[in-house]
């Protein structure tokens, strides 16, 4: 990125979006470097809009709004220990940004990609940059979002053709390991590397908002506003992780302090019922980019590398670095939707990689999951969990998940990611797409007569319900043999736990063995119209988005134990 010609001086700005982050982000170093190398005394602006608009504000709980502030405060308190700060304005970029560059005389404008092609930030930065080059201002846009580019990484590495990027897990891995190194993380930016700038002018101005309620409203009208929240749900937050750079840094030192663990991690065997995460619960952090993923794979690598000799490593992809693999995998899967069909992913009809599926709509029942009133435990602790923390562990996700959709409700899971969407503190436009395309068996993963069951899932792996009983106190009394099956107690033993089952706790909403049973032939016959609307449409390239299923018809249900 050059400095400024002729005697004009560089005024940069970088534009924070979800790279909330000093440390490893290229994007803003170019900043810092244009201005600096500036030999008529550089300047640069590091900007956030509060955008009612964005995915991070668009739909959010008051945990989730929360999270976001914090991550500005610690944001603009790391900007500060450098000698600059952060600078946050309200509004629609669009709409703000031509006088930012007015009011700073702005010469030079960075910010991190977003590649998965989520249309609002597709459009919104399609027109920032008509903005930008209207006014001569020179622009760089950096990738760091994950381990490898999405479009000038893994897709130029198949031949630049997005529509056949891998579908499966293992031929991604084969694609990452055509990669090469990953890119070794860039060092955070200290007070020497920005230029002597005086930010007095701005004093008291462009803070960083205090606390959820000083975020903007989406620019919808109120009524399609959802979820709707105020001030009293903003007291007493008790969220999984408090957000910001800083916080996620101490957090991942923390982690890779435990060298065997870290070297041994299989993700499938970690507990989802212990009450406190057995997971490195970081993910908040990389979903707004406070962590860098470079950085976090070669913290985990450095960690390794110390473990004992005598610990048996795990290998991708349920290793730690695993993870971070099906990270990228799912944003390119998202880029690849989006590519070929803009704006098709997150939804059902028109994305690639989604078979269509006739769920049905029952509002009450799609709110007594969310609500955790479906009259089984372990989903219901799930869900309250979810509220409360804003974080679930993966294996509840799939619980509740298959519950709603395929396994016993057959509501849609558009409905169960919209709400993922809003409450998880890790919401993750890729992510949270992908996830509930894999559990709901409408993409990437056919075996839909594999059902989690809601009472025999979890039991053996915590029998006496500890997880139910912190997440669903009124439960707290019952004996361990009804923990996870309350409306089969006794009414004595109800009595004598202090609660009766169907006025102070729901009788479950379905019969999961009936149901489940109805919804596997029901998705059967969703798979046979899929695959007859293939055969109609063989050769024009439709359908590609996965293998077929199994074949059927297996009759007995499958439980994942």
């Amino acid at each position: 990125m050059a400095g400024g010609g002729g005697n004009r001086p560089v005024v940069a700005m970088h534009w924070f979006r979800k790279g909330l982050r000093i440390h490893d982000n290229p994007a803003l170093l170019a900043s810092i470097s244009a201005a600096s190398a500036s030999p008529n005394g550089g300047k640069i602006f590091p900007v956030f809009v509060m955008d009612g608009d964005c995915y991070q504000i668009r739909k959010c709980t008051a945990l989730r709004a929360n999270f976001l502030v914090e991550c500005l405060t610690d944001l603009d308190a790391n900007l500060r220990a450098c000698g600059s700060r952060l600078y946050v304005v309200s509004g629609d970029p669009v709409e703000v940004f031509p006088t930012l560059f007015n009011n700073f005389g702005v010469t030079h404008l960075t910010f991190e990609g977003d590649e998965t092609g989520e249309p609002y930030a597709l459009k919104r930065d399609e027109t920032v940059l008509n903005l930008a080059n209207k006014a001569g201002i020179e622009t760089k846009i950096c990738c760091s979002e994950t381990l490898h580019p999405l479009a000038g990484g893994y897709v130029t590495k198949i031949g630049g053709n997005a529509e056949r990027v891998p579908i499966t897990m293992g031929a991604f891995q084969g694609l990452l390991s055509r990669m090469g190194e990953v890119p070794k993380p860039v060092a955070a930016p200290t007070s020497r590397d920005f230029p002597d700038q005086d930010h007095s002018a701005y004093e008291g101005e462009m803070l960083p908002p205090k606390k959820p309620t000083d975020l903007p409203w989406p620019r919808c009208p109120r009524e399609n506003v959802t979820p709707i929240w105020g001030p009293s749900d903003c007291r007493n937050l008790k969220p999984i992780a408090r957000g910001g750079e800083s916080k996620g840094l101490a957090r991942l030192k923390e982690g890779m302090k435990q060298t065997a663990w870290v070297a041994s991690f299989e993700k499938p065997k970690t507990a989802c019922t212990s009450l406190k995460p057995s997971t490195l619960a970081i993910s908040p952090y990389l979903s707004l980019g406070c962590l860098s993923p470079r950085t976090v794979w070669y913290a985990i690598s450095e960690s390794i590398s110390r473990a004992p000799a005598s610990v048996s490593k795990s290998k991708p992809p349920v290793s730690l670095h695993g993870q971070l693999m099906w990270r990228d995998f799912n944003n390119l899967i998202a880029h690849s939707a989006n590519n070929r069909n803009a704006g098709s992913w997150g939804v059902m009809e028109g994305n690639p990689y989604c078979r269509q599926v006739p769920w049905s709509k029952d509002d009450e029942l799609l709110n007594a999951w969310k609500e955790g009133r479906t009259g089984y435990p372990w989903i219901d602790a799930c869900m309250a969990q979810l509220k409360a923390e804003g974080w679930i562990h993966h294996l509840g996700r799939h619980a509740v998940a298959c519950f709603l959709t395929r396994g016993d409700l057959w509501q849609s899971w558009e409905e169960g990611a919209a709400h993922f969407e809003a409450e998880l503190l890790d919401a993750d436009y890729a992510l949270n797409g992908f996830n509930w395309l894999w559990l709901s068996c409408s993409g990437f993963f056919y075996q839909y007569f594999r059902c989690y069951s809601p009472v025999a899932f979890q039991k053996k792996n915590d029998p006496s319900g500890q997880y139910i009983r912190k997440w669903l106190p009124v439960l707290a009394r019952i004996p361990d043999k009804y923990i996870y099956e309350p409306w089969k107690a006794p009414k004595s033993v109800q009595k004598d736990a202090g609660v009766q089952i169907g006025k102070d706790y729901p009788k479950p909403i379905v019969e999961h063995g009936a149901v489940s049973k109805e919804n596997m032939s029901k998705m059967a016959y969703a798979y046979d119209e899929h695959k007859a609307r293939m055969e109609e449409t063989k050769g024009k390239g439709v359908g590609k988005g996965g293998k077929e299923p199994p074949k059927k018809k297996r009759k007995k249900q499958m439980k994942l134990k």
